[in-house]
């Protein structure tokens, strides 16, 4: 009985020793199915992650590169528009350059151009025209003037023409115009004779109403000019163009250039001792003692009302003081 009974335990451990290595295969099979699929699972989330790192390196890339097209755009552009803005400045700068040059050259042009007429004979003067002059002779201003041969218009010494034409006593003012294309125009203001000085009962010296000694009278002028008489002996013979310092004549000068024509008409001569002492001879043999020349206005009122007053009876007045004035009757009024 105990023979018979382990052969059938070493069947049923045989079986259970079978089964334990099928399940063990099993298991060993199943273990490596589920770690295949894990691996599996793993080897595609690293493939969709590396996937994924890609995608995002080549997003970067083409980013990268986006960015860098832009760069180089923008600086492409950038450069173009300094290249263009180079080229604006190059050709105002040339236009610049252009103009100067221009002015430049109109400016020599104008120099020479002058330097060339102004030693040309262009506007040679032929004709000298003289207005104005009545004392001095059309002749004689031209004389005194002395335009050179050569002059031109544009050569002319208008300032010493016109100073030698002053220098003349009876020349006042000069004045001097050119007429393009060959004439020059002298306009002269004359001093007005005044009067007719007897110096030292030697010689007659014509004087001008701002008393300038013109030139010694000739017999016309102390015919038919107002006399200054009785001159003191003192005085030195004038000089033509030099101004009287005599206080008697400047004295009888300044009573002519104050009185009316109406009374200056009736005058002979004057008497001009002095200052004071200074006496208008009247046609109808009266004679005035003026005194100096204040108040003029009021001693020729009284002068006219005796004149009137006294007509043909009166010989002497005196207005030296106008209101205290005295007066004398011819014998046997």
């Amino acid at each position: 009985m105990a023979s018979s009974s382990r052969p059938r335990s070493s069947s049923s451990d045989s079986r259970s020793r079978r089964g334990r290595k099928q399940n063990t295969g099993a298991s060993s099979r199943a273990r490596r199915s589920s770690v295949k699929a894990r691996q599996g699972k793993g080897a595609a989330r690293v493939q969709r992650a590396n996937k994924a790192l890609q995608s995002s390196e080549n997003a970067q890339r083409q980013a990268r590169e986006s960015r860098r097209q832009m760069v180089d755009k923008g600086r492409r552009a950038g450069d173009i528009r300094a290249e263009q803005r180079a080229k604006r400045q190059r050709r105002q700068y040339l236009r610049y350059i252009a103009r100067i040059a221009i002015a430049i050259a109109i400016i020599l042009l104008v120099i020479f151009g002058s330097i060339f007429i102004y030693r040309s004979d262009l506007f040679h003067v032929n004709n000298v025209q003289v207005n104005g002059s009545e004392h001095l002779t059309s002749q004689e201003i031209t004389s005194i003037a002395a335009v050179s041969d050569d002059s031109t218009l544009l050569r002319l010494d208008s300032k010493g023409i016109k100073e030698r034409l002053e220098d003349n006593a009876w020349v006042q003012e000069a004045a001097i115009h050119r007429v393009f294309p060959d004439t020059i125009v002298i306009d002269i203001t004359e001093r007005e004779p005044a009067a007719v000085a007897k110096i030292n009962d030697k010689s007659n010296w014509v004087i001008s109403t701002d008393g300038a000694w013109l030139s010694a009278a000739t017999t016309d002028d102390w015919e038919n000019a107002m006399k200054i008489i009785d001159v003191s002996p003192s005085m030195p013979a004038p000089i033509s163009g030099s101004v009287c310092t005599n206080g008697g004549i400047n004295n009888a000068l300044d009573i002519l250039n104050s009185i009316s024509d109406d009374l200056r008409s009736r005058i002979v001569s004057i008497s001009a001792e002095s200052s004071i002492k200074t006496s208008l001879n009247l046609e109808d043999g009266v004679t005035v003692a003026f005194g100096d020349s204040s108040d003029v206005e009021v001693k020729e009122a009284v002068i006219n009302s005796l004149l009137n007053e006294y007509e043909g009876k009166i010989s002497y007045i005196n207005v030296r003081v106008p209101t205290r004035p005295t007066y004398r009757m011819l014998e046997g009024e």
